[in-house]
């Protein structure tokens, strides 16, 4: 199965299954694939991803169990209160784990590195529009903990009654409240989901995690559009590439100039 990223194929012996992954080339300028090895063999080794078989640092290959039976999440399953909140208790049971990640992921460093890759012209206002909420946002609320990065529906995987994780390219110490916000916009959540993933997150739902939600939302879709704007030089202006940017900017220019930007920065 080809991405913009990686191949992966379904490989077979006897009754057992796996997945051969070959990492995309160009790739390793922006992907950590030695540390992404570590990261996913520690979050398999607590049971919520699946067990890595073999890796190989220098080229990327890996290969990991297949889990039978496994179906993906998607924005429609995350609107199911039982989908919800076993999602959000599987990024929370990662980020309390204590497990030591390799690499550190900083929001702005990370969106700068992707533009300096590929200097997308459209980009490089919004990326000034979004330097004030930099104070805010960087300090995070804390110590930088084990996070996905990647939490997309279709990276959280059901069998049965066990979740897994997989897609372990991006994982790094992180402010926890990235991957918050990256569930969020992928699993397209309106205000009530919000509500809801930050009341089973925090036990509480508190003006200023809404606050600093919505900023955190904003500038993840810029940093995504970054990463679009590399998928789109990498592929020679690829027509899926080029839509996401498109469809990324319009939604961030919506945001900046929205009423209630004021606010959610007060609360933040």
């Amino acid at each position: 199965m080809p991405s913009f990223t990686n191949r992966t194929y379904r490989i077979a012996r006897d009754s057992e299954a796996f997945i051969l992954r070959l990492p995309g080339r160009g790739t390793e300028r922006y992907i950590d694939r030695a540390g992404e090895i570590v990261n996913a063999k520690a979050a398999a080794s607590i049971g919520i991803a699946p067990a890595v078989f073999f890796a190989d640092a220098a080229s990327g290959v890996m290969v990991t169990r297949f889990i039978e039976g496994a179906e993906p999440l998607s924005p429609q399953r995350l609107k199911n209160t039982a989908d919800l909140i076993g999602t959000v208790d599987l990024l929370r049971r990662l980020h309390e784990s204590g497990l030591a990640f390799k690499g550190v992921m900083r929001l702005y460093p990370k969106m700068d590195e992707y533009l300096a890759l590929a200097p997308a012209a459209e980009l490089l206002p919004l990326r000034r529009a979004v330097e004030p909420l930099r104070p805010i946002l960087e300090p995070g609320w804390g110590p930088a903990r084990p996070c996905h990065i990647d939490p997309t529906p279709q990276n959280f995987i059901t069998a049965g009654s066990t979740r897994y994780l997989v897609d372990w390219e991006y994982a790094a110490m992180c402010e926890p409240l990235w991957d918050l916000a990256g569930l969020s916009i992928e699993g397209e959540f309106n205000k009530e989901q919000d509500m809801a993933m930050l009341a089973r997150y925090f036990s509480a739902t508190e003006p200023r995690w809404l606050g600093r939600l919505h900023l955190y939302r904003l500038v993840l879709r810029l940093l995504a559009a970054s990463w679009w704007g590399v998928q789109r030089a990498d592929a020679g202006g690829a027509p899926a590439a080029s839509d996401m940017l498109r469809k990324l900017i319009a939604g961030i220019e919506a945001d900046l100039a929205a009423g209630d930007l004021a606010a959610h920065i007060a609360t933040a």
